[in-house]
């Protein structure tokens, strides 16, 4: 019997140092060797090349102070624990130089404190969610910040963490949050770190948006972007620069913005500025073409109650229609629009408004999982047209914006009356289903002066006329005002892009902005990462409340019942064993 448990000892013994000396093995081989393991389905923790190249080449610390902790239900904790765990993974790659910290804001009980607290990050551009909670006495609100300050060098860029869309459910909502996680935090370390920011020109001189009309544009992207205005007068030097190379007179062409955007112009284009757009782009210019089609606005219904949309002459159709899009003469009214105030009556000696959806503002949602718009929240748009894609060799077309089913079609010319507003619409005539409003198109474009330029010009040195592109890619939308923020030009104020002073909502149109120029201006593969898809794994409610007691039972019951069997089992075993 001694014998027996000598040996017995030894060998476990034996076992106890092999498994040490694996271990310190493994631990030297793994100093050497880096690998993280993702065992989930989607591998949603597994970061892109472009999101560890980023974080590998930080050269010093990049701290982010997120604004998730405290008492919230049970989806706010997943956001808050997914963005942990997606920092970590950040960090892991960053060799130390990404540094968080979670805090509450509403920690204190002095109200002061917290409202101090509160006007700072607001500041800062971080911005609140109401928060409805459950009590004993009923239901009470509570403020949260979904946010994070991402700080680098004395630079400093927010991001809000909780996607916010109109009609998405709470789940769909965290969900896409969840989703755009590493998209949000790989971009701002792009930001941070870029140290020569790329050039965006909005093109002026053809009655286009305005500097107040575009100020919350034009800020939201000076922070990673030099935005300039410029007018073409039929220079062709506006857009690029022109350097002679040798004694042959041979020039090289260089091109002075990395995109231009041309937004909502209301005069003719001469052949001259096209000329010089048209070459910007095959030289590998970037454009954003938002177009009105159709002359109408709402100034036009303030005056009367009835307006005639006629259509602009832009001189641009040929010029897209190479390109390969045509912007259609008409106007979409749909029945899922923004609404807009309309004075129904008088009482006493004031007038009574109600709000009315104006079905020709169309609430426009992501045609595809594109990263330009996946998980983007509805945009507003006003008297939008619909866009046609043309068979163009070489050339990708991607629908990017639709309106709803509920689409009707008005080819101009035609009446506008706020007047229709008195009647409900008759469903039956918007049946022309989802309409597309913006297209990106990617490829090598041809030159809309291909063979229409003389022998003299296209010879030209000076002018080195290219008649096909280099590979590029453009967004074309059929409407201008989706960059348009509202303004009140007695004050010279202005309110953020998206946000609608009658509704108070705020739309995803700067998002969209944003999101088109990030697309155009930058090919380091980042913008790839906001097309990652998460797998909602949610509970079944109607299951949960009909099978809730059996579920329980399972859960409790079985393993306890496990457990006594096994002990019992070990127990017979033992004696079995030892009573031999």
């Amino acid at each position: 019997m001694v014998e027996r448990n000598t040996t017995n000892r030894k060998r476990d013994l034996t076992f106890l140092a092999i498994i040490i000396v694996i271990m310190v093995l493994l631990n030297y081989v793994g100093s050497f060797v880096f690998h993280r393991f993702d065992l989930t389905a989607e591998k949603r923790y597994t970061l892109s090349d472009t999101s560890k190249e980023l974080a590998a080449g930080l050269d010093d610390i990049l701290f982010v102070k997120v604004y998730l902790e405290g008492e919230f239900p049970a989806g706010f904790k997943r956001l808050r624990d997914e963005t942990k765990e997606m920092l970590d993974e950040f960090r892991a790659y960053s060799n130390g130089n990404i540094q968080y910290e979670f805090i509450n804001p509403s920690e204190s009980p002095d109200k002061k404190v917290r409202d101090e607290i509160y006007k700072q990050l607001y500041k800062q551009g971080l911005r609140p969610t109401d928060l409805k909670e459950k009590t004993e006495d009923g239901f009470s609100n509570k403020i949260i910040w979904p946010g994070a300050l991402f700080t680098f060098k004395a630079k400093e860029m927010p991001i809000q963490l909780l996607k916010s869309q109109i009609g998405a459910s709470s789940e769909s909502m965290l969900n896409s949050s969840i989703e755009s996680l590493e998209y949000e935090i790989a971009n701002a370390i792009n930001n941070l770190t870029t140290v020569e920011k790329p050039k965006v020109a909005f093109i002026e001189g053809h009655g286009e948006l305005g500097k107040l009309e575009t100020a919350s544009l034009t800020d939201a992207l000076s922070e990673f972007y030099v935005v300039e205005r410029i007018e073409l007068n039929e220079e062709l030097s506006s857009l690029t620069e022109r350097t002679m190379i040798d004694s042959t007179k041979a020039f090289t062409v260089k091109l002075k913005y990395d995109a231009v955007i041309v937004a909502r112009p209301s005069q003719r284009f001469s052949e001259k500025d096209k000329f010089i757009l048209d070459q910007y782009i095959m030289y590998g210019g970037r454009v954003v073409w938002m177009i009105d089609q159709i002359n109408v606005s709402m100034d036009s219904l303030q005056v009367a109650s009835m307006t005639m949309a006629i259509p602009y002459d832009l001189n641009l159709d040929d010029q897209l229609f190479t390109y390969g899009v045509r912007i259609n003469t008409n106007l979409v009214q749909d029945i899922q629009a923004v609404p807009i105030p309309i004075v129904t009556g008088v009482i006493g000696n004031q007038p009574k408004t109600e709000m009315f959806p104006w079905y020709f503002f169309p609430l426009l949602t992501p045609a595809n999982n594109h990263p330009i718009v996946n998980n983007l929240n509805a945009l507003k748009s006003e008297f939008a047209s619909t866009i046609d894609t043309i068979a163009k060799k070489g050339i990708h077309k991607t629908a990017l914006l639709k309106t709803s089913k509920y689409t009707k079609i008005n080819t101009a010319p035609t009446r506008v009356s706020i007047n229709m507003l008195r009647f409900e619409p008759d469903q039956a005539q918007f049946n022309k289903g989802h309409q597309v409003v913006a297209v990106l198109l990617e490829g090598q474009f041809e030159s809309v002066f291909k063979n229409r330029i003389t022998p003299q010009i296209s010879h030209s040195n000076e002018i080195n006329f290219k008649e096909e592109g280099v590979a590029n890619k453009m967004v074309v939308v059929a409407d201008g005002d989706i960059a348009k923020n509202q303004v009140n030009y007695s004050t010279g104020e202005y309110l953020a892009l998206g946000y609608d002073r009658y509704t108070r909502q705020e739309f995803g149109n700067l998002d969209f902005m944003i999101n088109v120029i990030d697309y155009l201006c930058n090919d380091n593969g980042l913008m790839a990462v906001r097309a990652k898809k998460l797998t909602i794994r949610l509970l079944d409610k109607t299951m949960v409340k009909n099978e809730r007691f059996k579920w329980q039972l399972i859960n409790t019951v079985l393993p306890i019942g496990f457990i006594l069997l096994f002990g019992l089992a070990h127990y017979f075993d033992r004696k079995k064993k030892f009573t031999k």
